[in-house]
């Protein structure tokens, strides 16, 4: 038959070994194993492998491993436990350790500060979460930002689902706090009002204040479709905000029903606007004058503003106050930038005069402004009445051109030293090629605004608060506009800007003590800073 056997096929089978040494069953492969070896095995895969770094509370956590020390009457200690399972909730993590010995088991956050009577516990159980949140809105950035910052700090990030709802805390804590601080400012500017006698007939206080208003987007003097927008109000006395309002054209959660046809599930809607995006900053102002009165018991006599008429005329329009009207000064800052821009475009313009006059003019642009600025000065610390002082100043602007082009027959003697040096006169020259037409017609717009000039005031103030928006928004760069995170940054904004300890305030308002020493040393070096800078610019 040979190897093939009776059906001519190969038969294949299993290749035996000789079983040696080896363990004759089951029962024996037990008894040979030894004990400590099992009960390794089962530690090892009861044991988790951490990675990375964590957050923690040092004093809170330093505090739960001493107790965890002491964990059992019958000797066991830190040496005998191993961590079991790490629960992550955002920033803040559950290790759970159990014991060798006694397999008792026990949990510790990472990060759970001593909390005060009036916190809830689980508020306080998501401060790390909530403070983060917080950290990176303050400075300009959000979710994508904060999880790379984490990532390559080696902190496991945290879920957009958590960003967002820790961003709903600390939008409602600014926007409480933003009213509450804006309604002590202006009892601050009531009091005040009524200090200098400024009221009307039935004692009502009368304020003066600045507006202006800024958007999510820059618009480069071109495009101007900015989705949100927001517009201020703020005391001349105190310098401090009154009032601020926001609008926005755009919702992320209706457009989303909108585009695939269902109905919107529940949420808070932050649209409130539908008109075009220059349209907000008078809706807004219109809106504060009218609610003056109701919600701080003041009236807006006056106000500052730059050289946007409609603003004025809308005001106007709505009649805040029955038996008020409100009178407008112009920024100063506003009108002389105005007049240098008409003046540069003069000169770039090749219709009027020869180049080389109009390069005289392009070069002496910053004289004529130096000696407006003068006449201003001198003028409002004049002791004459306010129409001469108006009269004075409107002969004074429309005698500059005249001065520094070489006729000083005009020229006031405190203006002028070179009087009777009619040398290098180039006036007959520019008015025979129409130039100097074109200029009066410039230096008499401005001298319309002598009133105003004489006020010496401008909206730094209010440009100040937009710089901070600004800043909140990462320099209008990213696009804030589709939730809440513009009011947001908005509401930020005005906190920051009425309180030199901003972020102190904000941690006390929310958790109801006061935050560790960092904070308020940190908020304390900031202040002495703008104190310091703030000399210095007066010095100067």
């Amino acid at each position: 038959m040979g190897r093939y056997g009776k059906s001519g096929r190969l038969n294949l089978s299993a290749r035996r070994y000789k079983k040696g040494g080896n363990l004759p069953n089951r029962k024996r492969r037990k008894e040979e194993v030894k004990p400590y070896e099992v009960e390794k095995d089962v530690q090892k895969q009861n044991e988790i492998k951490l990675e990375g770094r964590r957050i923690i509370n040092l004093s809170h956590f330093i505090r739960s491993l001493q107790e965890l020390d002491s964990h059992s009457a019958i000797g066991c200690c830190f040496k005998d436990v191993h961590v079991i399972k790490e629960t992550r909730y955002g920033l803040n993590s559950s290790l759970t350790f159990k014991c060798k010995l006694c397999n008792t088991e026990r949990s510790v956050w990472t990060c759970i500060p001593p909390a005060s009577e009036n916190c809830d516990t689980e508020q306080i159980h998501h401060k790390v979460n909530t403070d983060a949140v917080n950290g990176i809105v303050n400075i300009g950035c959000g979710y994508t930002n904060l999880n790379t910052f984490l990532t390559i700090s080696d902190v496991p990030p945290n879920s957009q689902s958590m960003y967002e709802k820790e961003h709903k805390v600390i939008s409602e804590a600014w926007e409480k706090l933003a009213c509450l601080e804006m309604e002590e400012a202006a009892m601050r500017e009531k009091e005040l009002a009524v200090e200098c006698g400024d009221v009307d007939k039935s004692g009502i206080p009368l304020v003066t204040v600045i507006v202006d208003g800024s958007w999510a987007k820059r618009s480069y003097r071109t495009n101007y479709s900015s989705l949100s927008g927001a517009a201020a109000i703020i005391g001349a006395r105190t310098g401090k905000l009154l009032y601020l309002g926001m609008r926005n054209k755009y919702c992320a959660t209706c457009a989303w029903s909108v585009r695939l046809s269902i109905p919107p599930k529940q949420h808070k809607c932050f649209k409130n606007w539908s008109g075009n995006s220059t349209a907000m900053e008078s809706d807004i102002i219109v809106e504060g004058f009218c609610q003056s009165l109701k919600m701080y018991g003041i009236k807006f006599n006056r106000v500052i503003g730059d050289g946007d008429s409609n603003v004025y005329k809308m005001i106007l329009d709505a009649r805040p106050y029955d038996d008020l009207l409100v009178e407008k000064i112009e920024c100063k800052n506003h009108l002389l930038r105005n007049f240098c821009n008409k003046l540069q475009e003069l000169a770039r313009s090749s219709k009027h005069g020869h180049v080389g006059l109009r390069k005289r003019i392009a070069n002496n642009v910053l004289k004529l402004r130096t000696g407006i600025t003068k006449a201003i000065l001198y003028r409002k610390m004049s002791k004459d009445a306010l129409p001469l002082k108006i009269t004075n100043l409107r002969s004074d602007i429309l005698n500059c051109p005249f001065h520094y082009f070489g006729d000083h027959t005009r020229c006031d003697e405190y203006f002028c030293k070179t009087k009777q040096d009619n040398s290098k006169n180039e006036v007959p020259v520019m008015k025979s090629s129409g130039l100097l037409y074109k200029m009066l017609e410039i230096f008499q717009v401005l001298s319309d605004c002598a009133k105003s000039l004489l006020c010496d005031v401008s909206t730094n103030r209010v440009e100040n608060l937009n710089s901070l928006i600004a800043k909140f928004l990462g320099g209008k760069r990213i696009n804030y506009s589709l939730k809440e995170a513009y009011n947001t940054r908005c509401n930020i904004s005005a906190v920051h800007f009425n309180k030199s300890l901003p972020n102190y305030t904000f941690h006390k308002s929310l958790y109801k003590y006061s935050p560790s020493s960092h904070t308020k040393k940190y908020e304390e070096r900031r202040c002495k800073a703008r104190e310091a800078a703030a000399k210095r610019r007066n010095y100067n």
